[in-house]
């Protein structure tokens, strides 16, 4: 187990996916808002809880994994970390059967992207997209968890964002937060992250594009906050 940064939290990783740029940028991105309580959908290895679990250590964060071995790092890294929570090893579009309805005020969410893809030839990978949800599915699933009001945070490829707006709507989680992620200035954007309140009345801020990398390939200094290095 190692430290995800120097003084920072605990972390194994999943057996089968690594610590990835998204799922870093999506914890920066739900981080310093006011809850009480958070469901990440396809939880992994918990890195989104651990990063939040830092800035917000008073919190319960809940997870859920179609996956067995990610659930145990899951509850190594909540163990570690002396984070309060469950984590259910459960294919998350069965949201029904997990918990009551409205007991959430943040979810999160970093789902495989091209849920109608081949199958992985990893297994393990092949596991975890078996369970993917669709837009309509994970949107679906954070209307029944969230209270009126509470908000939903998710990565994805700018590609859906048609297919995410209107599956939200449709669940009456109104998109109000939308930032483009760009790996440079000049280049088109490879990632967006989305915020949607429950219940929310319309109206979308469209915040600044997130640039990883300067001119020169180093980190921006953004991502330099975002990933501690400042701390290096």
């Amino acid at each position: 187990m190692k430290r995800l940064w120097a003084g920072g939290p605990y972390y194994t990783d999943d057996p089968a996916f690594k610590i990835t740029t998204d799922s870093v940028l999506l914890a920066d991105f739900a981080s310093g808002r006011e809850y009480n309580r958070c469901m990440d959908l396809g939880c992994g290895g918990g890195l989104i809880s651990v990063m939040l679990h830092n800035a917000r250590p008073e919190a319960i964060y809940d997870g859920v994994d179609i996956r067995p071995d990610a659930v145990d790092a899951a509850l190594d890294n909540y163990d570690a970390n002396g984070i309060e929570g469950q984590i259910l090893c459960r294919d998350a579009r069965q949201y029904r059967s997990m918990t009551q309805p409205g007991g959430y005020e943040l979810v999160v969410c970093n789902p495989p992207y091209y849920y109608n893809g081949k199958p992985s030839p990893d297994p393990d990978r092949a596991a975890a997209r078996q369970g993917a949800m669709s837009p309509a599915q994970f949107s679906g699933a954070a209307a029944y968890l969230l209270k009126r009001g509470g908000e939903f945070c998710l990565v994805h490829k700018p590609e859906f964002l048609t297919d995410i707006f209107a599956a939200m709507r449709l669940a009456d989680i109104e998109p109000k937060r939308l930032r483009l992620v760009c790996h440079m200035a000049e280049s088109a954007p490879s990632l967006v992250l989305i915020a949607g309140r429950r219940g929310g009345r319309p109206g979308l801020a469209a915040m600044p594009n997130l640039i990883l990398c300067q001119p020169d390939g180093t980190p921006t200094e953004e991502i330099r906050r975002i990933y501690h290095m400042r701390q290096r």
